[in-house]
């Protein structure tokens, strides 16, 4: 790989950057935006408030109706709330702006990304299926690095709230049983995250099974160790050991806790290893496995349907496309655990629609009881 961006000066990166045109650029997200949401939340509790305490000064049978008082304090009041609110939007723009280390950081991930030739491509939806994904693939990845067949990046999780990781995910040629490796260094699967505890637990001998715990569908465990044979383990151990792994269906990922700093070398460097050294072992295990529990898989099938082929001139025999039997397609899972960051998400959720409503509610308030006070006081009669 070639990671000299990730070293260079600033104003190289600048310089490197300005050469681009404007849609090859990357798009650097800005701040959080939640001081002036709480801000402008704020600023319409105030509006409600100066539009009742206006009201309450109105009285019908008062001479004058309305206190020359209370218009000023009114256009005072007002004077202020357009002042806070421009103070406001000019917040948000603030915030909206990047950090420049954010914005550096981005900048050599992106050049990075190009003179390696992989796309970089952030998606709000992930592009497939696995234990970190869900079945809805329910995360966003960015940053995400593509070239055909593989992908790579950050990945945040919208269904479980508190979960980010760093991955890899490439296609296979062919699909195996769904197999997944808990990685011991990665630490434990989140509580949160849907565990493999029903499915075979396959013993894998030492010094493997230090590093790894391998789960695979019931009856599939011969299966399993046919895919991780004594060299793919040992490449594992060498390359992959920081990462869990899982395999499910055609799809081969690599997924560790946390998101990856893709402004320095590290990352680059274990994703290079994952690559060049542990993915191409799997692929060519992939490309040689058959699940025999399929009828029109298994050897003896195959063999009568090629020989029928050969006594039958001019008949073409061709290769029926690789499947997994049901039993082996999922492992059975079950959930280790209450969602509690999905709770404290939608709770987190809720107290804002309630506040954003009550605030709304309360301009609405002061402007109808203002509007109906001055109705009765001049023309109520």
């Amino acid at each position: 790989m070639d990671l000299r961006w990730l070293t260079a000066e600033e104003h190289e990166l600048e310089a490197a950057i300005a050469e681009l045109d404007e849609e090859s650029r990357p798009e650097v997200e800005g701040r959080s935006l939640v001081p002036a949401g709480i801000a402008a939340i704020l600023l319409l509790v105030y509006f409600g408030l100066i539009w009742l305490g206006f009201s309450n000064s109105i009285d019908a049978a008062a001479r004058p109706r309305v206190p020359p008082s209370a218009v000023g304090g009114l256009v005072i009041n007002l004077v202020v709330f357009v002042a806070l609110w421009y103070a406001t939007t000019k917040l948000a723009k603030w915030l909206d702006r990047p950090r420049r280390e954010s914005e550096v950081r981005a900048w050599r991930e992106h050049l990075t990304g190009m003179v390696n030739d992989v796309d970089i491509e952030p998606v709000n939806r992930a592009t497939f299926v696995s234990l970190i994904t869900g079945e809805r693939r329910t995360a966003s990845c960015r940053p995400r690095f593509s070239a055909p067949g593989v992908e790579f990046g950050n990945l945040t999780s919208r269904t479980h709230s508190a979960l980010e990781w760093h991955y890899l995910a490439t296609q296979l040629p062919a699909p195996l049983p769904h197999l997944i490796l808990r990685s011991t260094a990665a630490g434990p699967l989140p509580r949160e995250l849907a565990g493999a505890e029903i499915g075979e637990l396959v013993p894998t001998g030492y010094p493997f099974n230090r590093s790894f715990v391998l789960h695979a569908p019931a009856g599939y465990a011969q299966d399993a160790l046919y895919v991780l044979t004594p060299r793919v383990m040992a490449l594992l151990l060498d390359h992959a050991g920081a990462f869990h792994i899982e395999i499910i269906g055609d799809t081969l990922v690599f997924f560790a806790p946390g998101h990856a700093d893709f402004g320095t070398t590290e990352p680059w460097q274990a994703i290079d290893a994952l690559w060049t050294k542990a993915v191409p072992a799997i692929v060519g295990r992939a490309a040689r496995y058959r699940d025999e529990r399929v009828p029109d898989q298994s050897f003896r099938r195959r063999l009568l349907t090629y020989r029928e082929s050969q006594r039958r001139p001019g008949h073409t025999w061709e290769r029926s496309r690789r499947r997994i039997a049901p039993a082996g397609k999922r492992l059975a899972q079950q959930r280790r655990g209450p969602r509690w960051s999905m709770a404290r998400k939608h709770g987190l959720e809720f107290v804002v629609y309630w506040l954003v409503m009550g605030a709304a509610g309360l301009v609405c308030l002061g402007l109808v009881l203002t509007v109906v006070k001055l109705y009765e006081a001049f023309f109520g009669g």
